[in-house]
Formats: C-alpha cells, sequence, structure tokens
C-alpha cells in the first residue's frame, strides 16, 4: 500500500521505513510534529512527539527524496489515561486541546494532498500511550498502522538496527549513567554502554524510558547521507544522578551516496510459537466456514442478558465463543473489561469445555 512516514527523524521511525519496504509498501509522503516558532524543545514536554532533532527533520525528508508536511503542536498532554476517544465506531472523536488532534490534523492534511495513501509507518516499540492514540486517529482517518517494531525485544532491535546499515547518533541523553560526553556517539559505539546500563539499572536499551534521543544520518531507504556541519552542546539539568543535555543541530548538508535497493534486515516470523496452534485453528475454521462446514454446537450453561445470548461451536480440541459481556456501563476500562469476560469463563465448570 502507499504510505506515509510519521517521521521524529531517530532511529526507530527510520528503521520501522525499512521494513515497510521489505514488506512492499510505497512511501509516498513524510509527516512531523514540531513546537511553535521560537519555543526551543527543552520546553515542550510532549507525552507523545519526539521534539529534539527538529532542526535536522527536512534533512531526513530530503534524504528520503519525499515531500515533508509539519505542524505545529498547539495540544497538552491532557487525556493521559489508557484509552483515548470513545469506543463507539461511528462516533470516534478526540478530546478538544489534546496533542492527539494536532496528529490528526496533521495525517489528515497529508491525504487531503495524497489521497491514495492508506498506511502510517510508526516506530512505536513499547509505549501503550502512544499506540493507543495513534490507532484512534488512523481509525478515524481509514488508515493502517504499520508498526513493525511493536513489542520487538529491544536489545534484538538495537543489533539490528546496526547490522542493517542504520547510521544513527545519540542527540539527547536524560537517563542514568548517560552524560554529554556520549553525544554525537553512534549506534555502534554507544550499544555496550547501553547493554550494561540495563543490565546495571534496567534502563531502556532502545531509549523507550526516555533516556535518549536520536537522530538517523544514513540509512539503506536514504537517497543522500545527513552530515552534520555544526552543532551546539545544551546542558538542560546537570547533576550526579542523571544529566539532561542535548545537540542543537545549527547546520548540516547532504551528500550523495549510492543506494542498495537490496539491502537486508532480519525479519522476525510474524506469530510467535505459541500462539502458532491458535493460528492455524482460526484459519482451519475460516476454511471450514468458506467450505460450509458446520461445527458441532457447544453451549454454556449460564444465564446471560436475553439480548446478547452467548453462542459457541465446538472444533476439536477447540471451543469458540461469542458475545461473553462485561458490566461496561460501570466505565470500566478496556484492560479490566478484559479480565471480567474471561473471568465469567474461568467461573464455569471445566465439564462444559471438556
Amino acid at each position: 500500500m502507499k504510505y506515509l512516514a510519521l517521521l521524529s527523524g531517530g532511529k526507530d521511525s527510520c528503521y520501522n521505513l525499512l521494513h515497510c519496504a521489505k514488506n512492499g509498501h510505497e512511501l509516498i509522503a513524510a509527516a512531523s510534529l514540531a513546537p511553535e516558532s521560537g519555543k526551543v524543545a527543552e520546553e515542550l514536554d510532549s507525552y507523545l512527539y519526539q521534539t529534539v532533532g527538529q532542526d535536522a527533520i527536512e534533512f531526513v525528508a530530503r534524504a528520503l527524496e519525499v515531500p515533508l508536511y509539519r505542524r505545529v503542536i498547539t495540544g497538552g498532554a491532557l487525556e493521559q489515561g489508557s484509552e483515548y476517544g470513545s469506543r463507539d465506531p461511528t462516533h470516534l472523536g478526540g478530546v478538544e486541546g489534546d496533542e492527539t488532534e494536532d496528529l490528526y490534523a496533521l495525517l489528515a492534511e497529508v491525504k487531503a494532498h495524497h489521497p491514495k495513501i492508506e498506511g502510517v509507518s510508526v516506530g512505536a516499540i513499547l509505549s501503550d500511550y502512544q499506540r493507543v492514540r495513534v490507532e484512534n486517529v488512523c481509525q478515524r482517518l481509514s488508515l493502517t498502522p504499520l508498526c513493525y517494531l511493536w513489542q520487538r525485544d529491544q536489545g534484538e532491535l538495537l543489533t539490528e538496527m546496526i547490522d542493517a546499515g542504520m547510521e544513527a547518533i545519540i542527540i539527547k541523553v536524560a537517563g542514568i549513567g548517560l552524560t554529554i560526553e556520549h553525544l554525537g556517539k553512534s549506534l555502534a559505539q554507544m550499544r555496550p554502554t547501553l547493554v550494561e546500563l540495563n543490565s546495571l539499572y534496567g534502563s531502556h536499551i532502545c531509549g523507550e524510558g526516555g533516556e535518549y534521543e536520536s537522530l538517523t544520518l544514513d540509512c539503506p531507504l536514504f537517497k543522500h547521507r545527513i552530515v552534520l556541519t555544526e552543532v551546539e552542546t545544551v546542558i538542560h539539568a546537570d547533576n550526579d544522578f542523571a544529566t539532561v543535555a542535548f545537540l542543537r543541530i545549527k547546520n548540516a548538508k547532504l551528500e550523495f551516496k549510492v543506494v542498495d535497493s537490496d539491502f537486508y534486515i532480519y525479519m522476525p516470523q510474524r506469530i510467535e510459537d505459541d500462539f502458532l496452534q491458535i493460528s492455524d485453528a482460526v484459519q482451519v475454521s475460516e476454511r471450514l466456514e468458506a467450505k460450509k462446514v458446520p461445527m458441532t454446537p457447544f453451549s454454556f450453561d449460564f444465564s446471560v442478558d436475553p439480548m446478547y445470548p452467548v453462542t459457541s461451536k465446538k472444533l476439536d480440541p477447540w471451543v469458540f465463543v461469542s458475545n461473553v459481556q462485561a458490566e461496561t456501563d460501570k466505565g470500566i476500562s478496556v484492560e479490566e473489561e478484559v479480565v471480567q469476560c474471561f473471568s465469567i469463563l474461568k467461573g464455569k465448570p471445566s465439564s462444559n469445555i471438556s
């Protein structure tokens, strides 16, 4: 599908593009959100966006040779819960004044200019806050989020990025064990330090806890390599526990490079081994459904709201149960609703599912 890249300029957003390319998707445009003019990145406390490195984001888009659409972040993190917006698919509005609505406006603008775009590349690895909000925006705009790094092991990911030829440097430090001496160092140079800090303090190897931010200078998809010609080190907070400092990109240039379109990256299997049996059962069920092969009727012996009857069928060794209802009128979260549904099933006699 044709897609747009949600760019921070960091290693994750750029590495996800390699997976998009290997999966046959076509990059059409890039989009990025930035602080308002005159407001430096360290003054903006965004839960959703990387704001450091915005001085170089245009070079990243030019290196990719795609148009860049930018928008100023005007909202704040008003809604910080585990959900965002309504669950009702017919009323998926957002929260006025929330920073998520800046993302909605930006992607809506890109889609208006490129109506054939169907997907959005997102370099999210661990943040449910980010995932939930991106999914909300994509659903409202009928776009498919492409998140190939989601929930991957961070140590494996960092190694894969280095092996794939990703050249990214540290442009912000804000975690224990990281200092201004680490600014400007590459992923390959930093890998031993990041692994050690993970072992000592549990720090996130890919910086998912905000320990550091990065800027990509080169990757297999870039048509040009970014060369930083003038940078400035800015110390935002200096203390013994964790220095907060970043590189301000004052000047840069692009250098022509020979592009290797046949680059290699590790492509993990889409389903973990523990879930392959479930996947196989679903596929068998779909084939039987297509052939109109009836499954054995099967029912649980417990009362439910007559308006929402529980339906169940059996396909050895699996039982398929539908329409188990939680008490959603109590304002519970999605997670609590799922737990409640499984609790209902767990409370039934085991003889019902033998």
